[in-house]
């Protein structure tokens, strides 16, 4: 509860103190010192984004892990009662291995069954405190076979089959996508240097020739050339935040993974674009 509370004043400090970062240099610095408002928008955009991002991964990374090591404890627990081993004993037995983050649920499940708290009673409680569905599925199963009298091994081993099977899809969808995360990350990088094209070649030479023709009267000036690069600058936030999430659906099942991506190509494309706007402005 302390470190949920902590992460969370984490978040809105950084979150609040990038902000605050990019508002000061986009109403106040960009005056003064223009040819650093990238290098300042790039700095206070990971202040802003990166801390909650990772903290939030963090989350979704321990939730994977908790769906990880609950597949052993299934398998540690039906070779327990297969080896005439009671319930409570076997929750016990389990209890001292080490499970990573599904281990103070497994401590806390043996802790309720020892002090005589009904074992699908301990079950619900400790589906409560899991965030991860197939896991409460799992426990949901197990509470409705023990509430009729079956077999308790059979069912841990039956439900411990189907997550396995359900951990190995997730595994060979990851391994099968990856060459369509580096086809997005190209395509990105690809829309990203077409608008740096458009930007530092395509409307100048367009400014130029206006200015320089008597029939026409200048379509495109200064003011029309930066307001063209607001634009394809929020082109470039969008495009990444969606090809991100995107990219997490298609490699790991999941938009919270997708967060990463989206971060990164934001940064990314953003810094490329506004650098290479600077040196050709510096030319």
């Amino acid at each position: 509860m302390m470190d949920s509370l902590k992460n969370h004043w984490i978040e809105l400090v950084t979150i609040i103190t990038g902000s605050i970062i990019l508002i000061v240099n986009n109403l106040v610095l960009k005056d003064v010192i223009p040819f650093l408002v990238p290098v300042v928008n790039v700095i206070g955009g990971l202040i802003a984004s990166v801390p909650a991002v990772l903290i939030f991964y963090a989350r979704y990374r321990t939730t994977r892990e908790i769906e990880e090591q609950f597949i052993s404890f299934l398998k540690d627990l039906e070779d327990s009662i297969n080896s005439g081993m009671t319930l409570p004993l076997a929750l016990s037995q389990c209890s001292k291995k080490d499970y990573l983050s599904l281990s103070k649920h497994v401590n806390d499940l043996a802790s309720q069954i020892e002090w005589g708290v009904p074992f699908e009673k301990a079950l619900e409680n400790m589906s409560k405190k899991i965030p991860s569905l197939p896991v409460k599925r799992a426990i949901a199963t197990i509470i409705e076979t023990y509430k009729v009298g079956g077999k308790i091994s059979d069912t841990l081993g039956s439900v411990n089959r189907s997550l396995v099977t359900i951990q190995k899809l997730k595994k060979e969808r990851s391994s099968s996508v990856h060459s369509q995360i580096v086809t997005s990350y190209i395509i990105y990088f690809i829309f990203v240097f077409i608008l740096v094209i458009m930007q530092s070649f395509l409307l100048p030479t367009i400014t130029q020739q206006s200015i320089t023709t008597a029939l026409v009267q200048s379509p495109i000036t200064g003011i029309q050339t930066t307001m063209y690069a607001d634009v394809f600058i929020t082109f470039i936030i969008i495009q990444g935040f969606f090809a991100g999430l995107a990219t997490g659906k298609m490699a790991e099942g999941s938009l919270i993974a997708g967060l990463k991506h989206s971060v990164f190509l934001i940064i990314a494309g953003y810094a490329i674009f506004s650098l290479a706007s600077q040196i050709k402005f510096s030319i």
